[in-house]
């Protein structure tokens, strides 16, 4: 399920600097350092209490220790105190009431994985000590999941209840969760958001945690305060919200900005001003638009598989592991660089792309998760394709679960190395049941054929009309060459669909005998498997693992889907009161304007417009497509009348709203009064007036977005 979305901001020590929250209307959750005197940290909690604020704070201990003391952020910001008991934190815990949102702890703890290895080095950074050496990857994830919940056991025994939260920036979610995090936190910009936003709700998903973002946008937003900066903190904010976190907030660089180029900006500058602009719009947005609760419909699961550690980020090692060359990362981790492809258009003239448009350039629902493996069978089953890509350690377990998640109608696309039992790095596949799938895949692999240059052919249409392999006549030349094993299959039941081969001429027969792609109908579901000895991630088997992605998320889009620049991201809500789908789509192009077309059951939408730098929505209504001009607008009520629809909005602003028929017929219109009519498969545009809701008058206020002056000087934030 989804959450709620609150905005919020990171904010100084103390009741007053809450006082200064409220006041610049920056949103309903904070993170904040605890005071260290109790009753002012006592007020903190009651204030929120009191004022309906989400209360988040920073890590009490330093980061790799476990004794009372001051925390990370502390030393940095704040002199030595008293340090509280655990019944004085649980009494200020008490004090927020519902409205405590949890702490901090583990911070960024996923820098193990994806720091250079020096900071970690005999604590070279002063926070947490590298890694012990292993000699596989078993022992790797025992040794971090072990590390890290010696921290958060202290923390509950010693310090106080929860909830316990992690920031971190890179893919390994599911770890932390099994190391007793609570809540998760993704710290935005260190790495690709578009990656780290899957990771992070595949998890939360996964594991039924909530979770948000926390981004990182003064030390990571980039390498100067100028135009591109801002917009690209504006994109940050509003592909988290689509993206589906339930609280987001800025860590720094929203009341004072000094990065040590020479820039160096104070809280009343301009340039602060206008980055809490953009969050206060957010705030009124999250506040005049009701996200739908249901969560970004995703149909599309990558999964992160048993014992993978690749960070996805920074440093190109796995598990945090810097003795033995194993370690460096391989095509297994290089394989999850493919992701990054799902949100790129095909170029035009490649000539694979089939079909009758090209909606490549976002993944099906414009969402993909990264799913972990160990992930409830219900839980997989939500998913309509799991697609495997970096390190996978099949186990009998996971075996099973994947082949009833095929049964149950699942498309499952695994490679062979995913099928491996071995933990050793330093050593080759060990095939699960030796290499004897046939119950799953269709197939059994007897071994390793010739290693050499090959190329692919595709001989067979796939049973799943949607998935377009490039089927051309078998006598042509090889696609896809490259540097591989491939294996020496026997098949039993499945469809091969693509064989291996070097030569223009060849027979059908030769070429099923050299099976690389096959298809095992099981069940309701279908099962594919590329038996290569290589990762997709591998250089002489990446443009063809490319091809069969392309083929894949081309295949499974969904009854809504994009066609637009690449720069467009989107996601498909589900509302329930009333009753439609809610389209946000947010053009990352910092410049450019987008024109864009919602392809909604087969019928498509004309063109409207999604401005440079800014999020869009779009109703989706039965064959009808309300696009509002401005993002604050809240569909508040959708009726069937006798003789057509009455439709409400309220809007924070005066404005336009597109109303796109995708049937045949004509269809009256009432919208907030106003009666149209609008013709088949056509567009007519009804002027929408500013309407608050009496309920939340206050953020439609045409004022909202002034920011009010006061005399404040902000002290240190957490970060």
């Amino acid at each position: 399920m989804g959450q709620p979305l609150w905005i919020g901001a990171s904010v100084p020590v103390g009741v007053e600097a809450l006082i200064a929250f409220r006041k610049l209307k920056l949103g309903e959750c904070v993170l904040t350092l605890l005071p260290m005197k109790k009753a002012e940290a006592l007020a903190v909690a009651k204030y929120c209490r009191e004022h309906r604020i989400h209360l988040f704070f920073s890590e009490l201990l330093y980061r790799g220790d476990t004794e009372k003391g001051l925390s990370f952020a502390a030393r940095r910001h704040m002199p030595r105190s008293k340090f509280y008991s655990k019944a004085d934190l649980n009494e200020i815990i008490d004090a927020a009431g519902e409205y405590y949102g949890g702490r901090m702890t583990i911070g960024e703890s996923g820098g193990l994985l994806y720091w250079p290895k020096s900071y970690s080095i005999n604590r070279r950074a002063k926070v947490f000590a590298a890694l012990l050496a292993v000699r596989n990857v078993a022992d790797a994830k025992a040794a971090y999941i072990k590390y890290l919940k010696r921290f958060v056991d202290y923390e509950r025994k010693e310090l106080g209840k929860g909830p316990l939260l992690d920031v971190d920036s890179a893919l390994v979610f599911k770890y932390h969760v099994e190391a007793g995090i609570d809540v998760l936190c993704l710290e935005s910009m260190p790495g690709d958001p578009h990656r780290m936003h899957a990771a992070i709700r595949g998890a939360a998903k996964a594991f039924d945690k909530p979770w948000g973002t926390h981004v990182a946008m003064a030390c990571y937003g980039g390498v100067a305060f100028d135009e591109l900066w801002i917009k690209r903190w504006k994109s940050s904010v509003y592909h988290a919200a689509l993206s589906g976190a339930g609280f987001i907030w800025p860590e720094s660089g929203h009341y004072g900005y000094d990065h040590g180029s020479g820039q160096c900006f104070g809280f009343g500058s301009p340039e602060m001003k206008r980055v809490r602009l953009i969050l206060r719009e957010a705030f009124q947005f999250a506040r005049v638009h009701r996200r739908p609760d249901s969560g970004p419909k995703v149909t599309l699961g990558v999964v992160y598989g048993n014992q993978d550690g690749a960070p996805g980020l920074w440093n190109p090692a796995c598990w945090g592991q810097t003795k033995g060359s194993e370690w460096l990362a391989g095509p297994a981790e290089r394989s999850w660089e493919f992701v990054d492809k799902f949100h790129r258009k095909e170029d035009w003239p490649k000539e694979t792309v089939q079909g009758e448009m090209d909606f490549s350039g976002n993944p099906p629902y414009g969402q993909y998760d990264i799913v972990p493996v160990e992930a409830s069978l219900d839980k997989l089953k939500s998913y309509r394709c799991l697609l495997f890509l970096g390190w996978n350690t099949m186990t009998p377990a996971i075996y099973a679960k994947l082949k009833a998640y095929v049964k149950a109608g699942g498309h499952l696309v695994m490679f062979l190395p995913h099928l491996s039992t071995e933990t050793d790095r330093r050593k080759g596949l060990k095939l699960f049941r030796s290499g004897d799938f046939r119950d799953l895949f269709g197939v059994r692999v007897l071994g390793k054929g010739r290693r050499d240059v090959w190329g692919v052919k595709c001989m067979a249409r796939s049973s799943i009309p949607s998935y377009h392999f490039p089927l051309w006549r078998i006598r042509t030349d090889p696609r896809f060459l490259g540097l591989i094993t491939p294996s020496r299959v026997k098949v039993a039941s499945a469809r091969v669909i693509s064989g291996y081969d070097d030569f223009y001429d060849v027979t059908a027969k030769t070429l099923a005998r050299q099976a690389i792609l096959t298809e095992q109908t099981l069940g309701k579901g279908k099962a594919f498997l590329v038996s290569a000895w290589q990762y997709p991630g591998d250089e002489g088997l990446s443009r063809f693992a490319e091809d069969i992605l392309r083929t894949v998320l081309d295949g499974e889009q969904g009854d809504i889907r994009l066609h637009a620049s690449d720069r467009v991201r989107y996601a498909v809500y589900e509302s329930r009161k009333p009753k439609a789908r809610v389209v946000y789509l947010l053009n990352t192009d910092p410049d450019v304007p987008s024109p864009a077309r919602l392809w909604v059951r087969g019928k498509a939408t004309e063109h409207f417009t999604v401005p440079a730098n800014d999020l869009r929505l779009a109703y989706c209504l039965d064959g009808i497509v309300c696009v509002p001009e401005d993002k604050c607008a809240d569909l508040s009520a959708a009726r069937i009348v006798r003789g057509g629809r009455e439709l409400e909005f309220f809007s924070a602003r005066n404005q336009n709203m597109e109303i796109h028929n995708l049937g045949e017929k004509r269809v009256k219109l009432s919208v907030n009064g106003v009666t149209l009519t609008c013709p088949p498969q056509g567009c007519v545009i009804v002027p929408l007036s500013r309407r608050a809701d009496p309920a939340r008058k206050e953020f439609f206020s045409p004022g909202f977005l002034s920011e009010p002056a006061f005399n404040y000087r902000p002290g240190g934030l957490p970060y």
